[in-house]
């Protein structure tokens, strides 16, 4: 044995060595692989798209050339009004004007730095903070709705409110909290207007399609599965309000709401329920109280954008911050919703960081911004932000409140199934192309339905997204004398040709671009035109409220080949029925610079108010 051990221990030291050896090769090997992938993915284009250099804003006096890349930038001239794409596209290079209070625009300028990315510092409760006004009142539930009854014949009862619940008090609002900042080491002036003189457009590289398709049959399926569901797995609010009690009123008054389908104003096929929703409207009316957040800088927060296509978001927010918004309460006590005034536009323009691909700092400031009314107010805590909601129409804005906005109500020009789009809680918000914000209804309206000699038109730029090339390597260049179907319109004054195929084509064609949603839908509805939607899964506006089938015609992106074959099988009749809704439902997609029973705000507002009511769980 003694002499064995030895040459056992040189055979076990081989051994090992061999074995750390290998180890090491396979390391290496691993690491060769993998680590370019690795590297790659933490900047990839898919994450953050980036299409062309990101924007400034400028000080008075500054005016420069902007440099946008090459390949993306359209040639424009500055003046006083939007620079858009001459085919009315949805991804034109345009001046924004930022609304004070007062309604006054501000001047554009010019200028080619890209801001620094912005680091809101972090809550802390022993620090200096802006004077809060707001008593120590509470806030509302977790939501989801129940399922709303399509064909209710139930009189109106006068229901009994919930039995009384325990009064738990809130815990106090907090004065001494700091909030983020927009610079290093300094606020910013939240009184004073900030001026946005140029903002491009940013666009997400494009994305190829995809096989899972969710059709509006099952788009309708899912929202009533979900209302169900919600019942049964509500998160309860850490203590009952008095507007939670309202709310549950409110939601056995539209469950058992009587039939009602002969209001003049209200055409009874464009609805999933008219009954459902006249009572629910009258009820928002009536009792709806909204408080509205004052804390946050310009121009993220509290600075509307009226102008170009992130206008809805901008007038959303200008009516709401409006001095004569009945909706608007200063008593948080008295509170069912909370508005979260922050523009999604003016998040991407003042901190996105040019080339880098990444919104983190996007999102931790929203995250800041969260944490710091949480911190002061009682409100999110207690239904873990389920009452409050925010309106944005940004590309990036699902994914950017995706995590932090979880529970809250949203509401998204890009619905996009695919992206996070939670039917019954979350609301698809119209995006609208406006022009003119003194006169956002000039030019509404088109020819009758018997002077529209054209099938179908669309015009717009083809390298956004996928889809586009392969709608014009089908039907593009007066392939077909039916179908006017083009890239970019030459420039005219005032868009004339694109508005006079607009006003005389029978269906228009809604084509995604990078992403789902497009401004054409409303466009369309605008000029009297049948929307023809070719996105898939797209959540359409309002969805909760329409029946968008009766207006509309969804074509899936895969039938494209057959376009023409789809829209020459309706029949004439079927067609006029069609145009004839669309000129009914016209009233509900319009922007009035004072507010209007039933218009575009009310309605958004209204999808607001009853994905809330039928989450509300106590």
């Amino acid at each position: 044995m003694r002499h064995e051990f030895p040459w056992l221990w040189k055979v076990e030291t081989r051994r090992l060595l061999w074995l750390l050896g290998l180890t090491f090769a396979i390391v290496v090997t691993f690491q060769y692989i993998e680590l370019p992938y690795a590297i790659s993915s933490l900047f990839s284009s898919s994450k953050i798209p980036i299409s062309r250099n990101s924007t400034s804003l400028l000080r008075d006096g500054e005016h420069q050339n902007v440099n946008l890349t090459p390949a993306m930038a359209p040639s424009f001239s500055l003046s006083n009004s939007t620079l858009t794409d001459p085919g009315g596209d949805d991804e034109e290079v345009e001046v924004d004007q930022i609304y004070d209070s007062s309604g006054n625009a501000t001047s554009p300028a010019i200028s080619p730095t890209a801001f620094p990315p912005l680091n809101p510092s972090p809550v802390k409760e022993n620090a200096t903070a802006p004077a809060a006004s707001a008593k120590a009142p509470t806030a509302l539930p977790d939501l989801k709705p129940s399922v709303v009854k399509e064909n209710a014949t139930a009189p109106v009862a006068s229901a009994k409110a919930p039995a009384a619940l325990p009064d738990l008090s809130p815990p106090p609002v907090k004065e001494n909290v700091t909030m983020p900042t927009t610079s290093q080491g300094q606020r910013r002036n939240p009184t004073k207007t900030e001026v946005v003189r140029f903002v491009p457009e940013v666009k997400e590289k494009e994305k190829t399609p995809d096989s899972g398709v969710m059709s509006i049959s099952e788009m309708s399926k899912q929202l009533r599965q979900n209302r169900i569901s919600h019942n049964r797995l509500a998160k309860k609010p850490k203590w009952v309000t008095k507007p939670d009690l309202e709310l549950l009123q409110a939601k056995y008054e539209i469950e058992n709401a009587p039939i009602d389908d002969k209001d003049p104003l209200l055409y009874a096929p464009l609805y999933r329920n008219v009954s459902t929703f006249k009572r629910s409207y009258e009820l928002m009316e009536k009792m709806l109280k909204v408080y509205v957040y004052k804390e946050g800088d310009r121009p993220i927060m509290h600075s509307p954008i009226l102008r170009g296509i992130y206008a809805s978001e901008g007038w959303f927010m200008k009516i709401m911050e409006s001095n004569d918004n009945k909706f608007v309460t200063k008593d948080a006590a008295k509170a069912h919703l909370f508005y979260l005034p922050f523009s999604s536009r003016m998040l991407e323009v003042r901190l996105y960081v040019q080339d880098s691909h990444s919104h983190r700092n996007l999102i931790k400031y929203l995250k800041d911004y969260i944490d710091f009314i949480s911190v002061k107010y009682p409100f999110w805590n207690r239904t873990s932000g389920a009452d409050h909601f925010l309106a944005a129409c940004h590309d990036w804005a699902p994914s950017e409140t995706r995590k932090h906005f979880a529970k809250s109500i949203r509401a998204l020009c890009n619905s996009d199934v695919k992206e996070g789009f939670i039917f019954g809680k979350d609301t698809s918000l119209p995006e609208t192309f406006v022009r003119d914000p003194k006169k956002p209804l000039s030019n509404i309206g088109g020819k009758s339905a018997s002077r529209r000699p054209l099938l179908a038109f669309f015009a717009g730029k083809p390298d956004h997204g996928y889809l586009r090339p392969i709608l014009l390597s089908y039907w593009g260049n007066n392939k077909d004398p039916d179908l006017k179907i083009f890239g970019k319109l030459p420039r005219t004054k005032g868009n004339k040709n694109y508005l006079q195929f607009m006003k005389t084509s029978k269906y228009c064609i809604c084509a995604k671009g990078f992403e789902v949603n497009s401004p054409r839908v409303v466009e369309a509805i605008f000029y009297d035109c049948v929307p023809v939607i070719i996105s898939d899964n797209f959540v359409p506006p309002f969805f909760e409220v329409f029946n968008w089938e009766s207006f509309a015609l969804f074509v899936p992106e895969k039938d494209i080949p057959n376009l023409k074959k789809i829209l020459m099988s309706i029949p004439e009749r079927r067609y006029r029925q069609m145009q004839m809704r669309v000129k009914k439902v016209q009233k509900h997609f319009l922007w009035h610079v004072k507010p209007e029973k039933y218009d575009m705000f009310h309605m958004i507002l209204h999808s607001v108010w009853f994905n809330r009511v039928f989450q509300i769980s106590v």
